[in-house]
């Protein structure tokens, strides 16, 4: 099974956008330390070949693995930098077959983040399988320390990027996973989609109360 051509084409068109697009500078200051190249690569997230027009859509902020201490590229990033490479040299026409491989080998290393602790019982709160569900950076690539991307590379990122995407996809909602990336769809998203903030905790290490009330929200079909 492979993801709609349209909606491949879509992540196709993203990810063509560069990161010195976004920053309007070729050596912005949030470029790591270390794997420079591969901060360059956008980790745009992934799209479930089961979803489905008007599905939930789950939004962070930007992608892990900027610290000053990732000097050599983790095990995941052996599998799934070389997919993102294939995918933005591949043809239109096989663009579907090689976002299908990224989205599968995405969600099975979403498994094993912590993020999973909060992204897991979101998934099952709205009572859909994770293979129903696409998975949005606000900001695809990895920055100095994990920092906060700019404001205007923010701008950028959600107008050339994120909103064509929301569109293509049309979801019924999106549920943000933590403050930050809140504060930006909050800010920058101009459609009617319901939106819900799911807060996260130092290291993700708990579901917080304010946490669980937007999880019992979404479990009661408030949504």
């Amino acid at each position: 099974m492979c993801v709609p051509t349209s909606r491949a084409l879509a992540f196709h068109v993203a990810a063509g956008i560069s990161r010195e697009a976004l920053y309007g500078v070729r050596e912005d200051s949030q470029l790591p330390l270390h794997l420079q190249d591969d901060a360059r690569l956008p980790f745009l997230g992934f799209c479930g070949q089961r979803y489905e027009i008007g599905g939930t859509v789950f939004v962070a902020i930007n992608p892990g693995g900027g610290g000053d201490a990732y000097a050599t590229r983790m095990p995941q990033d052996c599998t799934l930098l070389p997919l993102i490479e294939r995918f933005m040299q591949s043809p239109n026409g096989r663009a579907a077959q090689t976002f299908s491989e990224i989205s599968d080998s995405y969600l099975a290393m979403a498994r094993t983040w912590n993020l999973w602790r909060f992204l897991g019982p979101a998934v099952e709160a709205c009572n859909i399988d994770p293979e129903a569900i696409c998975y949005l950076n606000c900001f695809p690539f990895r920055t100095r320390k994990d920092a906060l991307p700019f404001t205007h590379a923010l701008r950028e990122s959600w107008q050339r990027l994120m909103t064509p995407l929301l569109a293509e996809l049309q979801p019924k909602v999106l549920v943000v996973l933590g403050k930050k990336a809140g504060n930006v769809v909050q800010k920058l998203h101009t459609g009617g989609t319901p939106v819900y903030v799911i807060p996260r905790t130092v290291g993700d290490s708990y579901l917080s109360p304010a946490a669980l009330e937007v999880l019992s929200a979404l479990r009661d079909g408030v949504i």
